[in-house]
């Protein structure tokens, strides 16, 4: 989900994106970014809707709307009968309850999970409250609030029917200086992920070290610390011994980063 302060430039957030995610486009009145956003997200196999603003939604062709919360849901229940064919999603009450049917929704985004920096987050319902409401309400739930890489594992067997994040999910590579060398590093709450470089002598660094939390394995964590690595190289001018098993792999499947910066 983008927002103007903390995803400033949600054109290069959607590209972090892994292929089929789905964006939804929160453009506050200024909807600068949804033609850009529309064709990023058809090249990237990747479904976006428009925060509630259909006839944007319309006008750039955007696979649906994701609505403001409403107890007489009456946005969704309107556009469902004009557009049969969008994904239509909304926002879950924090009180009170629905006075309309919630069947013209595929979705329903229950926040806020986990402790969040959202102005609107109010109190976390916690894992334990995001349960009840899955089990009790009518439609597939979404968690919203707190999900990052740390907490969404957590989620495994709540019921819900996927995830969303503002800022949680984009995980930001930092290269720090070490005794021996430098790292590559992303934080979070289940731990740091991380590949370390010793120097070797001038210009040619050994990547000997790489890992990644447990909780975070098999979400592309360490393709993004190799990537940066890569990246580093290049600029630096550095070439790389891959001492560690998994950069020798990843140069093995990428030879033209191997010819690059390998030695």
């Amino acid at each position: 989900m983008t927002d103007p302060d903390r995803t400033p430039d949600p054109a290069a957030v959607t590209r972090q994106l892994p292929m089929g995610c789905a964006v939804i486009y929160r453009h506050f009145g200024s909807p600068d970014y949804a033609e850009a956003l529309r064709a990023i997200t058809r090249e990237r196999q990747q479904q976006l809707l428009i925060g509630n603003d259909p006839e944007l939604a319309e006008q750039t062709g955007a696979d649906g709307v994701h609505f403001a919360r409403d107890p007489d849901v009456a946005g969704p229940i309107e556009w469902r009968e004009k557009h049969p064919d969008w994904i239509i999603t909304m926002a879950g009450l924090k009180t009170g309850i629905y006075t309309a049917p919630l069947d013209s929704l595929d979705a329903l985004f229950v926040s806020s999970v986990f402790p969040s920096r959202s102005p609107t987050a109010g109190t976390p319902i916690s894992v334990a409250g995001l349960k009840e409401r899955a089990a009790r309400l009518p439609v597939p739930i979404i968690a919203l609030g707190g999900v990052n890489a740390g907490t969404g594992f957590t989620l495994i067997g709540s019921g819900v029917s996927g995830l969303a994040s503002i800022e949680g999910l984009i995980m930001d590579v930092k290269k720090e200086q070490t005794e021996s060398g430098h790292r590559f590093v992303i934080a979070t709450q289940a731990g740091e992920a991380e590949l370390t470089l010793a120097r070797v002598k001038d210009g040619i660094f050994n990547a000997n070290h790489t890992f990644t939390p447990r909780a975070l394995r098999g979400q592309g964590v360490a393709g993004k610390l190799y990537a940066a690595m890569v990246a580093d190289a290049k600029q630096e001018e550095y070439k790389i011994i891959p001492g560690c098993p998994y950069i020798e792999v990843k140069f093995k499947r990428h030879p033209e980063d191997r010819d690059a910066v390998g030695v």
